[in-house]
């Protein structure tokens, strides 16, 4: 096929007569060459590691099951309804399915080595098909932008340690109970009201909660000590009480809310950027008193705060580290 690119690696054998080469191929790229289906016109050896067929049209995963030494299998924008083909595929790290029609997560098996599944942007609506006997080593789920309405079925993949369930239809924090070693947690874009369910996450490293229902942050943070950024923008939050226990904090996303004072950022002594930007903060003062003098970088564009003549002069005498206002660089004569 006119777009095919392949990686090949070449061993030399001898004989009493000449030398002889063996082209071992490794690599199959066909990105955006429509095709009727797996192997239309190419070859398909077994000696393949990596395949890529990202945005070809196929509609099914088939003529594959011989490949034992492949490790990644990307088969992203298709129009892939079911799940078939891969559970004879023992050697796979990496599988991709991203934006395809699969309704049903299902035949995933044998996959012992696989610690990589992307499954987003598709029309599953329920979590089910997966566990620790088919899966002992994934460490990475993405279930982005499907039709979920329940974190479930996923109590035996302890070995997460990240989870990715933004744009669903999730109301609440649930079925983490075990998922003790995750350490990304991405829920944006869900109808979840309330911050529970992770307080026993104590390796967490990033939650992510953009674009829910929240209100207010609550006691539903303590425990997690690790936890070096939280994105909770675009809620309707009006009270961030609740913060103090988040003492690796790094990175505060709070923009885009209904806040007017700022509550508990000042136990929070590793801060280096907060986003508060687009919400009702009214009080120089309170800014003043919250937030740690060594911070870097600061939103706070849309504020009644940032309405005053001298704002960037202020703020910039304010935090003597400070590198970024806004989306603009702080320079100091």
């Amino acid at each position: 096929m006119s777009n095919q690119t392949t990686t090949t690696t070449t061993t030399t054998t001898s004989n009493e007569n000449n030398e002889e080469q063996e082209v071992v191929t490794t690599y199959l790229d066909l990105t955006g060459s429509p095709h009727n289906f797996i192997g239309d016109g190419y070859d398909l050896p077994d000696t393949l590691l990596d395949i890529d067929l990202t945005n070809d049209k196929l509609v099914n995963i088939k003529n594959i099951e011989h490949l034992i030494n492949l490790k990644k299998l990307c088969l992203r924008q298709n129009l892939i309804e079911v799940i078939e083909g891969v559970d004879t595929l023992a050697a796979l790290v990496e599988l991709d399915l991203y934006d395809n029609r699969i309704k049903k997560i299902e035949n995933i098996r044998n996959l012992h080595n696989l610690t990589y599944l992307d499954i987003s942007f598709n029309e599953i609506r329920q979590i089910e098909g997966l566990s620790n006997v088919e899966l002992p080593k994934i460490k990475e789920l993405y279930l982005a932008n499907n039709k979920i309405s329940k974190i479930e079925n996923l109590q035996t993949l302890v070995t997460l340690n990240n989870l990715e369930l933004g744009s669903n239809r999730l109301r609440q924090i649930e079925g983490l109970e075990t998922l003790v070693n995750i350490q990304t947690l991405w829920l944006g874009r869900n109808k979840i009201t309330e911050i529970a369910g992770v307080s026993h996450l104590n390796k967490l490293k990033i939650l992510a909660l953009q674009s829910n229902r929240l209100t207010s942050v609550g006691q539903g943070l303590v425990g997690l000590n690790l936890l070096e950024e939280l994105y909770i923008s675009n809620n309707g939050i009006t009270d961030i009480n609740g913060l103090q226990s988040l003492v690796s904090l790094k990175i505060l996303d709070i923009a885009a809310n209904q806040i007017k004072t700022l509550v508990g950022i000042d136990s929070l002594p590793q801060l280096e950027e907060i986003w508060a930007n687009d919400n009702q903060i009214d009080n120089l003062d309170n800014i003043e008193q919250q937030i740690t003098k060594s911070i870097k970088c600061l939103y706070f564009e849309r504020n009644p705060v940032a309405t005053h003549t001298q704002y960037r002069r202020i703020f910039i005498n304010m935090f003597p580290a400070l590198k970024q206002l806004d989306a603009t660089m702080v320079k100091r004569v």
